[in-house]
């Protein structure tokens, strides 16, 4: 029961039994040695090595640490090496293991693949995710990609649930109506 009630704030992409590690390795750990040695860590220029051993280590799923650190402190520090990382399989692994909206990272992610003209893989990622964004610009890339995945009644209802939300855009509403062969 301890642990279902704490599963929300297991976050990460590695089973700890499968590196020798543990589920409660970071818990007992003091917060403020934690953000010291991650401020040294992001100055270096890490060997490919040492980027691998970094992710396992940062990336298991385990319990935040107690001591002079928040759970929110802890996911940023997950989400500020994938993003400094920029391993964009790992990004996706990390999204649909957790299955959940992180609009920092789901942006870099969004935003890489749009610079390589992927837009199919990026919009698969959607596919992966429960909830809602409540950020603006992952919710329009969501429309955009059901209306090119030919989803137009799923774009339809992803738009009037953002608009009932009080979003409002009116250059996106346009392209929106336009698009969608309203105007």
């Amino acid at each position: 029961n301890n642990l279902n009630s704490e599963k929300n704030y297991l976050v990460g992409i590695y089973d700890p039994s499968d590196n020798d590690l543990s589920i409660n390795m970071w818990e007992f750990s003091d917060g403020e040695k934690i953000s010291k040695v991650i401020k040294k860590i992001k100055k270096l220029n890490l060997s490919e090595d040492a980027k691998e051993i970094y992710n396992y280590v940062i990336l298991t799923n385990s319990f935040p640490p107690k001591k002079n650190f928040s759970k929110e402190q802890f996911l940023e520090i997950k989400i500020d090496w994938l993003i400094k990382n920029g391993d964009l399989e790992l990004i996706k692994d990390f999204v649909i293991k957790n299955k959940k909206v992180y609009p920092r990272l789901l942006k870099y992610y969004l935003d890489q693949n749009l610079s390589m003209a992927d837009l199919e893989n990026a919009c698969k990622l959607f596919s992966f995710l429960e909830g809602f964004s409540n950020d603006d610009y992952v919710s329009k890339y969501k429309i955009y990609c059901l209306i090119n995945e030919e989803k137009n009644e799923l774009a339809q209802l992803q738009f009037d649930l953002i608009k009932e939300t009080g979003f409002e855009d009116v250059f996106f509403e346009e392209i929106f109506n336009f698009i969608m062969g309203y105007s």
